[in-house]
């Protein structure tokens, strides 16, 4: 054989020669591990052969197949297989390395689940990246699309509020109004999860009296729970400063998860709020910790799941048909009270209750009432015309009724779409535009553009109010950077739309 010097140079390994011919039939074969015989075709051999042959009579130059699993016969091998064309000769050679790749197959394969792991990591992020983008898309737009008929109910709710009703239309119509603010609440947290965890949220540093968060509180959960058996205090000591400045709406939302809480995890005795002032140690800091305990009589926590009770969607009995405690409610308290630069902490024992202590920091004011610039009944009242972009005929109804017969002198008017609020804005002066974030010829940041950029100068100063049933602060910053004065959410109250409205036409 042409090749026998080159076995002798190969110790680790053994070679098979064959010689064929350029349509794959073996002329000969020097059977050193695999039995073949010839007027055979290679074809015939092993499947892995059916498609060489077909190029066999195209070779000029070697080709090499590394790592090939042949049976041939009773014979099994992992070889590397070279193909080689000389002095007008065909070689088939079939190196013999199945001890090798057996030895180093358990390294191939740990390197290849290591690959895999990496990229199923590099997988799995983007996986996760992809469904925190949809998420929040998907709540952006549920947040939206609930927040505008959810305003046009709770707003019809309030006017029906202030006609004359019977007791049991009354009472009936409080129960309506606790369902529709519970709604407001729940959209409130599953939001305020999502802009937390995409740190998107913002603490406000707004003046607020403590006494009618706290009176606001105290009633919902009275009204609620007023035939359970389920006592509920709200305690607060003498100390305690009342005037502060921070962020009330967050501090009403911790609470009133809190509180809800508490009922749901108890039957029976009581739930009481606490409210102390931790001591200062500088007389002169204007700064200071409202401490709120919050203690219930109920079931209690095991102490080996007492360290979940903040994680997203915990419960505590996944058994039950009505599971024992808020996961969402408990995780939104932890979110914004670390917002707030808080604390909270729980204590508990299984059957025996539990208690949360939550410590904000706020800062502390002089209590005061503003002057009024013109008596209550002096008679005296301004008119300010208010231009509404507004084409929902139930929207428009609403607004209607809102501010017919106000003793602030709000007179409005009502433009069905974009085109209308420019011609009516050149034809008369308006101490206000109210905007929603879409109309059906153009969206509120583009309508601002053309607003705040025309030609008359007394149009470009008019303050633009824009009223969306979307609370994402980008979206908030979009529309107060093309020109907004200023953003109210949806649903809001009467008294919310007409305090914005005195704050944006000052």
């Amino acid at each position: 054989m042409i090749f026998s010097e080159l076995k002798h140079e190969i110790v680790d390994s053994h070679v098979q020669q064959l010689e064929i011919d350029d349509a794959g039939v073996i002329l000969s074969s020097d059977n050193a591990f695999f039995a073949i015989n010839t007027g055979d075709t290679i074809g015939q051999l092993h499947p892995f052969f059916e498609g060489i042959e077909p190029i066999l009579s195209t070779i000029s130059k070697t080709i090499y197949f590394p790592c090939v699993n042949l049976e041939i016969g009773e014979v099994k091998k992992i070889v590397d297989i070279t193909i080689l064309y000389k002095n007008d000769q065909l070689f088939l050679l079939l190196f013999d390395f199945t001890e090798h790749y057996k030895a180093s197959h358990p390294l191939v394969q740990e390197k290849n689940e290591a690959s895999i792991a990496r990229n199923k990591l590099t997988f799995e992020k983007q996986l996760m990246l992809a469904k925190e983008e949809f998420k929040n898309n998907f709540l952006a737009n549920l947040n939206h699309e609930i927040r505008n008929p959810l305003n046009n109910m709770l707003g019809f709710i309030e006017l029906l509020g202030d006609t004359k009703l019977n007791y049991d239309q009354h009472e009936t119509l409080k129960i309506v109004q606790r369902t529709g603010s519970h709604i407001k609440m729940l959209m409130d947290d599953i939001l305020d999860i999502s802009k937390i965890e995409r740190g998107v949220m913002e603490a406000k540093h707004v003046k607020f009296n403590l006494t009618q968060v706290l009176s606001s509180i105290q009633k919902h959960f009275q009204l609620k729970y007023q035939f359970s058996p389920v006592q509920f205090a709200v305690n607060v000591e003498e100390n305690v400063h009342k005037t502060l400045i921070g962020d009330p709406v967050k501090l009403k939302q911790i609470l009133l998860n809190l509180v809800e809480n508490a009922f749901r995890n108890t039957q029976k005795g009581a739930v009481t709020l606490n409210i102390s002032e931790s001591p200062k140690e500088d007389k002169t800091d204007i700064n200071t910790d409202i401490v709120f305990t919050l203690s219930d009589s109920g079931n209690g926590i095991p102490k080996e799941k007492i360290d979940k009770v903040f994680d997203s969607y915990f419960q505590l009995q996944l058994g039950k048909l009505k599971p024992v405690g808020e996961g969402l409610g408990l995780k939104i308290v932890k979110d914004l009270v670390m917002l707030l630069n808080g604390t909270i902490t729980v204590f508990s024992e299984e059957n025996e209750g539990s208690t949360f202590t939550c410590a904000i920091p706020f800062e502390m004011r002089k209590a005061g009432r503003p002057k009024r610039t013109v008596e209550k009944g002096s008679g005296i009242v301004l008119s300010k015309r208010i231009l509404i972009a507004e084409e929902d005929s139930t929207s428009q109804m609403l607004f209607m009724k809102t501010f017919l017969n106000n003793d602030h002198g709000f007179m409005i008017e009502i433009a069905n779409s974009g085109q209308q609020t420019l011609d009516l804005l050149e034809k008369k002066a308006y101490q206000l535009v109210i905007l929603k974030t879409s109309l059906p010829d153009i969206d509120a940041i583009s309508l601002l553009s053309l607003i705040k950029n025309h030609e008359s100068e007394a149009i470009q100063n008019t303050p633009v109010l824009v009223a969306s049933g979307s609370t994402l602060l980008e979206e908030q910053e979009k529309i107060k950077n093309a020109g907004a004065s200023h953003f109210l959410a949806k649903p809001y109250s009467k008294r919310e739309l007409f305090n914005t409205i005195e704050q944006a036409i000052k």
